[in-house]
C-alpha cells in the first residue's frame, strides 16, 4: 500500500487497458492466463511501462523482464488500491440494470440529458461516450473497475454532471463494479438470461438484487420499471418508486396519431415519435421518469436522438413497408418486441439466428415464440463462434412452423427484403442490432445488418 501512495505522489495512474499505457503507469493486468500474461507484459513494454499490479499466481514464476511487479489475491484488493488513486466521483452515477432495455434507458437518457442542454455520459454495450460524442469502444458492457474509473474521471474532466452505467449481472459478480455506489438506479425487468454463466435462473435474479443492494447508500433512489419486482427491492423500500405510480400520477399520455406515429402527451406538451413498439413506449417514460427523479421537472426537447442504434430501429417506412433492426437474442426480448406491436400488419417476416457458446437452452423458446407471433421466419447465421452453425439453425428450424434457413446473413436479409417487395408489412432482422461483426470461431468479419438493408431496400417500392 505504501508503495502505491508513493508512486501515486510521483504522478502515476493505473490503468488496465495495455493501449492506455506509458511511462507513468501502473499495469492492473487481470488475466490468470500465462499465455495471456506474457504477451500482455510485452505490449506493456512497448509502452514504456515498468510497474505491473498482478494476480498472485504470477508471484513465484522467474521471468525475464526489466519490470516492477506488485500482486492481488482478489478483485477486493484492487478495489482498495483505488481509493489511493481515485477521489470519490462528485459526478451523479446512475445505474440501469435488468433483463431487457438496459441500452435503451441508459443510453436513452443520457442522450435526453444532453438534448436538454445537461452535460452528461453513457458507459455501457455502445461503447463509451460524453457529450453526444462518442469517445471509445468498450470490450463489455460493464467494464473493468480500473477502466470504469478512469471513464468517470474522463467524464468529470469534461464537466459531465451525470453518467449513466449499464450494470450487468456478469459485471457485478465479477468485481466490476469496485465498490461504486449509485446514486439513482433503474431496474427494468427480471426475466431469462446469461442462464451459461450464472447456471440458473434463480443465481441470475439473485445477481441483480445483490447489485441493486450492495451498491445502494442512504441517498440512493430505486426506480423500478416492473410493478411485481416491488416485493423483492422491499429492504430499501423507503427509496423505491413505482413506474406505474409515476405514469399515473404526472398524467402521461400516450396517443396514437393517425399517420401511425406516437404522441406523448405531459401536460401541455406533446411529443410525436415514430414508434411501432408500445415496450419501446415504455422504455421512453422509464426514460422520462428517471430525467424528472434527478432534474424536478420534465424535459423541453424529447425526440428520436434518444432511440440508440439497432433497438427497436426503424431503418425503412415507405409504401406500406416497416423494416426494423433489433437487438433481441432472447425469448423474453422477442416476445416484447413481436408482441407489443400498436399496429396491425398483413406479413410479419423475422431474420434472426443464435449465437454460438452461449446459453443453449434458449434456442427453442427463442424458436417457438418467433413462429408464434409471425408468419415466417428466416433462420440465418448470427455470431455462431466455435459451434457448428448448422446445428444451430437446425434446431430454429425445427421449432419454426413457417420458416426456410440461409445461412449467408446478407442472402437472408435480402430474401426478406424481395418478400416485402411483393407485399406490404413488416421485416424484421433481429439478433445483431449496433454490431458490426460476424464472428465463426477465430474469424472475425465485418457485417453490418444496417448496411446490407441499405443496400436491398433501395430498391423496394
Amino acid at each position: 500500500m505504501k508503495q502505491f501512495k508513493i508512486l501515486q505522489k510521483k504522478g502515476f495512474k493505473l490503468f488496465s487497458n495495455w493501449q492506455d499505457l506509458n511511462d507513468k503507469s501502473i499495469y492492473v493486468l487481470g488475466t490468470k492466463n500465462e499465455n495471456n500474461f506474457n504477451l500482455y507484459i510485452k505490449k506493456a513494454l512497448k509502452k514504456n511501462c515498468k510497474y505491473i499490479y498482478c494476480h498472485e499466481k504470477f508471484k513465484n514464476k522467474s521471468y525475464d523482464f526489466n519490470i516492477n511487479f506488485f500482486y492481488y489475491k482478489s478483485a477486493f484488493e484492487i478495489t482498495k488500491i483505488t481509493r489511493i488513486f481515485y477521489p470519490k466521483p462528485k459526478i451523479k452515477i446512475i445505474f440501469i440494470t435488468g433483463t431487457n432495455g438496459k441500452t435503451s434507458i441508459a443510453y436513452g437518457s443520457y442522450k435526453l440529458f444532453n438534448l436538454n442542454g445537461i452535460r452528461s455520459a453513457y458507459i455501457g454495450t455502445l461503447g463509451f461516450y460524453i457529450n453526444s460524442k462518442k469517445v471509445k469502444k468498450l470490450i463489455n458492457t460493464t467494464p473493468d473497475f480500473v477502466e470504469l474509473l478512469n471513464l468517470i474521471s474522463n467524464a468529470q474532466k469534461s464537466n459531465c454532471k451525470y453518467i449513466f452505467v449499464e450494470a450487468s449481472s456478469i459485471g457485478y459478480k465479477e468485481g466490476r463494479l469496485g465498490n461504486l455506489k449509485y446514486d439513482l438506479c433503474l431496474l427494468t425487468n427480471l426475466k431469462s438470461d446469461h442462464l451459461d454463466y450464472h447456471k440458473n435462473l434463480k443465481n441470475y435474479h439473485l445477481s441483480k438484487i445483490e447489485l441493486i443492494n450492495k451498491h445502494y447508500s442512504h441517498n440512493s433512489k430505486i426506480l423500478i420499471q416492473d410493478h411485481k419486482l416491488l416485493n423483492k427491492i422491499n429492504r430499501l423500500n423507503k427509496n423505491v418508486y413505482d413506474h406505474q405510480n409515476f405514469v399515473k400520477k404526472n398524467n402521461l399520455k400516450i396517443d396514437l396519431n393517425t399517420d401511425g406515429s406516437v404522441c406523448i402527451k405531459i401536460n401541455e406538451n406533446k411529443f410525436n415519435l415514430r414508434i411501432i413498439n408500445d415496450f419501446v413506449i415504455k422504455n421512453i417514460t422509464s426514460i422520462l421518469h428517471i430525467y424528472y427523479s434527478l432534474i424536478k421537472k420534465f424535459p423541453i426537447i424529447l425526440n428520436k436522438k434518444i432511440n440508440p442504434k439497432g433497438r427497436s430501429d426503424i431503418v425503412f417506412n415507405k409504401y406500406g413497408k416497416i423494416i426494423m433492426i433489433d437487438y433481441a437474442h432472447s425469448d423474453d426480448a422477442f416476445r416484447n418486441l413481436l408482441t407489443s406491436l400498436n399496429q396491425q400488419f398483413d406479413n410479419i417476416i423475422v431474420v434472426y439466428g443464435c449465437g454460438g457458446d452461449r446459453d443453449y437452452s434458449k434456442r427453442s423458446k427463442i424458436a417457438r415464440t418467433v413462429s408464434k407471433y409471425s408468419n415466417f421466419q428466416i433462420i440465418t447465421d448470427d455470431n455462431p463462434r466455435n459451434e457448428n452453425p448448422k446445428k444451430i439453425r437446425d434446431i430454429l428450424l425445427k421449432k419454426s412452423k413457417n420458416g426456410i434457413s440461409i445461412p449467408n446473413r446478407e442472402k437472408a436479409i435480402k430474401y426478406g427484403i424481395d418478400i416485402l417487395s411483393k407485399n406490404s408489412g413488416l421485416l424484421i432482422v433481429a439478433g445483431k442490432g449496433h454490431e458490426d461483426i460476424q464472428i465463426y470461431k477465430n474469424k472475425i468479419i465485418k457485417f453490418s445488418d444496417h448496411l446490407i438493408v441499405k443496400k436491398y431496400a433501395k430498391n423496394l417500392r
